[in-house]
């Protein structure tokens, strides 16, 4: 159970409120800050006995403090940090438990609701600025972690920005190659419909790398998605293309099946959809 009232580990005390949303590593609530009355979304582990699990949580807490040193506009925000006592029922009793937390800004909806809402496509004025801001995103990203999950579903609305959350599937890098992968070789890694060629290869059985172009791959998706309300499946050309015609080389590139014939780092996509936007 979550508990009605939480204090942080910067001595802010919240009040916990309705429930937003769940996933496989947790759940998050809304939650107000009794100082002042300012309302974020709050995220508690709730697969308290599984220690996979709870490791993912402290990689995904230690990735976003490791991000807010920057305060991208892009990336979700995080407020502050911390633990409380919880109980959890296991075979008809009750036992206690240390359930961690993180408190973020909390967002208006995700961009798949807010895309779904629109009944006319997103203007070009709005798409090019937010995709400045994301592909800026992802580069400072990468610094820290290869993200894995990017679909409409974790990018947020938070007022006028579009943000990149959900950092539970991430793999750091600063942990790359010591055999730290919290995700089992026979795991599906990534979000369904939104994964790249290698992330599907891998699900099926074949030995692939998911590395930052697989990254880059997600955004592209999510991009052409944007775009043409349309997802990227089949063989693509430009007339499938309804989006600003300059922008269309790069979001193509982006998702080629081959990672040789695509960007191999966010900071090389950034480049090439700054330039579209700016030609």
């Amino acid at each position: 159970s979550v508990p009605d009232r939480i204090i942080a580990n910067d001595g802010s005390s919240y009040a916990v409120e309705d429930r937003l949303g769940a996933g496989g590593n947790g759940v998050v609530h809304q939650c107000t800050r009794e100082g002042d009355g300012e309302i974020f979304a709050v995220k508690f582990l709730t697969s308290l006995d599984d220690s996979r699990r709870r490791a993912r949580f402290e990689r995904e807490r230690g990735i976003m403090f490791a991000l807010s040193a920057d305060r991208h506009d892009h990336l979700i925000r995080v407020i502050s940090d911390g633990s409380v006592d919880a109980r959890q029922r296991l075979r008809r009793r009750e036992i206690e438990k240390v359930m961690p937390f993180v408190i973020m800004e909390k967002a208006d909806l995700s961009l798949r609701e807010l895309i779904k809402s629109e009944l006319h496509p997103v203007s070009s004025a709005i798409y090019m600025a937010q995709f400045r801001g994301l592909v800026s995103a992802l580069e400072l990203l990468h610094r820290h972690a290869i993200h894995r999950d990017i679909k409409p579903d974790n990018i947020l609305v938070v007022g006028e920005r579009w943000v990149i959350s959900d950092f539970g599937l991430c793999a750091s890098i600063a942990e790359e190659g010591d055999g730290s992968d919290l995700t089992r070789h026979w795991e599906v890694v990534g979000p369904r419909f939104w994964m790249s060629p290698e992330a599907n290869n891998r699900s099926i059985g074949l030995d692939e790398e998911i590395s930052f172009a697989s990254d880059v791959f997600q955004l592209a998706a999510v991009f052409w998605w944007v775009v043409n309300r349309r997802h990227p499946s089949g063989i693509l050309c430009r007339d499938d293309w309804s989006g600003l015609e300059n922008l269309y080389e790069p979001v193509a590139k982006a998702l080629q099946h081959s990672t040789s014939r695509r960007f191999d780092s966010a900071a090389a996509f950034k480049t090439a959809v700054v330039e579209a936007i700016e030609s």
